[in-house]
C-alpha cells in the first residue's frame, strides 16, 4: 500500500513537471508581438542608457522621498524630465523614427518626472510622490509592452 502510494506521488510529480516543463517552453517560444522599433547601434546604446537613468532616477526618488528629501526629489527628477537631456545628446537620426506612440509615451514620460519634480518643490507630501512616481512607471511599462528594439 506504500509503495501505490509512492508511485502514486511519483506519477503526479512527473505529470507536474511535465506541464510546467511545456508551460515553459511554450512562452519561451512565444511570438513577440510588441511593435519593432528599428534603431542604429548609437541608437539603441542611447535609449538604453535614458532607460537605465529613468530607473536610476526612480531609485533615488524612492528613497528620499522615505527620507522626507524633497531638494534631492526635485533635483533628480528635474534631470529626467523635458528639459534634462540636452538635444546635442540625442542621436540625429533618432527623432525621424520615432511613431506618433513612441513620442507620446516618452513625452509622457518626462512631463512625469516634471511633475514629480514640481511637487516636490512645492512641498508635496512623500504619498503624493510615490504617486507621481507610479504614474511615470505606468507610462514605462506601457512602452515595453508596446515596443522592442530591433538593431537594423
Amino acid at each position: 500500500m506504500m509503495k501505490n502510494s509512492m508511485l502514486n506521488a511519483a506519477r503526479f510529480l512527473i505529470i507536474c513537471l511535465t506541464v510546467i516543463v511545456q508551460a515553459s517552453l511554450s512562452s519561451a517560444f512565444a511570438e513577440d508581438t510588441r511593435q519593432p522599433a528599428l534603431r542604429s547601434a548609437a541608437e539603441r546604446d542611447f535609449i538604453l542608457e535614458q532607460m537605465r537613468l529613468f530607473l536610476g532616477s526612480i531609485q533615488t526618488i524612492l528613497s528620499a522621498s522615505a527620507e522626507g528629501d524633497m531638494k534631492t526629489i526635485a533635483a533628480e527628477a528635474a534631470a529626467r524630465g523635458r528639459k534634462g537631456t540636452p538635444v546635442s545628446s540625442i542621436p540625429p537620426t533618432m527623432k525621424a523614427k520615432e511613431t506618433a506612440g513612441w513620442t507620446s509615451l516618452m513625452g509622457d514620460v518626462r512631463s512625469g518626472f516634471d511633475s514629480v519634480a514640481d511637487a516636490a518643490a512645492s512641498g508635496a507630501t512623500p504619498q503624493d510622490i510615490t504617486r507621481r512616481v507610479g504614474d511615470v512607471m505606468r507610462n514605462c511599462v506601457a512602452c515595453h509592452q508596446s515596443y522592442r528594439i530591433v538593431q537594423e
